[in-house]
């Protein structure tokens, strides 16, 4: 028996053991709902702002990068002009010299400055996903505690969350026709007290009328 065969027969046995149990573990009289936490958190009206926070500080370290970028390239091209003036056949050796001694220097700093900004984009990276999972993470423990008091209030046994955002990015669900969807009703509750988009409206024209005068 070849290996593929051999792996073959394992993810059988292994799949038929998980459903097996995943049956032995649920009570037939057990209440399941789903809910998607992935589309909850991107439609959850605190969210927004952050988000748009997000936007914007992903744009400035975009935008800082790029300019890094040219002044290096800016650099190297003038490294390739001097080497070039280098080879003027009307130079003195002396002058020759002194021209390839710049631009061996001008190579020097923009390999210094490409190392730098590598050093740089990686910590601000860094740092971007770290301040991401921080606030992110604290939108949804607040939904999640919705989600626990929905469930309690309408006596759900278990919620399962279908995106698998809560784990390694696994499903948690993979099936679930017999289950309750409860998405939908959970975007309604967590945006209960969302601001009145028109009563907003209202009030910013009222400041900028108030400004004018």
């Amino acid at each position: 028996m070849n290996v593929k065969n051999l792996l073959k027969i394992i993810a059988v046995f292994f799949s038929a053991l998980i459903v097996t149990s995943s049956s032995l573990a649920q009570d037939k009289n057990d209440k399941i709902g789903i809910v998607n936490m992935q589309q909850l958190l991107a439609q959850f009206h605190k969210s927004a702002p952050v988000l748009e926070t997000f936007k914007g500080y992903e744009k400035q370290i975009i935008e800082r990068n790029k300019t890094k970028a040219e002044e290096i390239r800016a650099l190297m091209d003038e490294a390739a002009k001097t080497q070039k003036r280098a080879e003027t056949p009307s130079f003195a050796r002396e002058k020759k010299e002194q021209l390839l001694r710049e631009a061996q220097s001008t190579r020097v700093e923009a390999k210094a400055r490409e190392d730098a900004r590598i050093a740089w984009i990686t910590r601000k990276k860094t740092a971007f996903s770290e301040k991401q999972a921080v606030e992110l993470g604290v939108l949804r423990k607040e939904i999640m505690g919705m989600v626990r008091e929905f469930g309690d209030a309408e006596g759900y046994d278990y919620i399962f969350d279908k995106s698998g955002s809560s784990g390694a990015s696994i499903p948690i669900l993979a099936y679930a026709k017999d289950a309750t969807s409860l998405t939908e009703k959970m975007l309604l509750r967590i945006n209960r007290d969302a601001p009145d988009e028109e009563a907003e409206g209202s009030d910013q024209g009222k400041s900028k009328g108030s400004g004018e005068e």
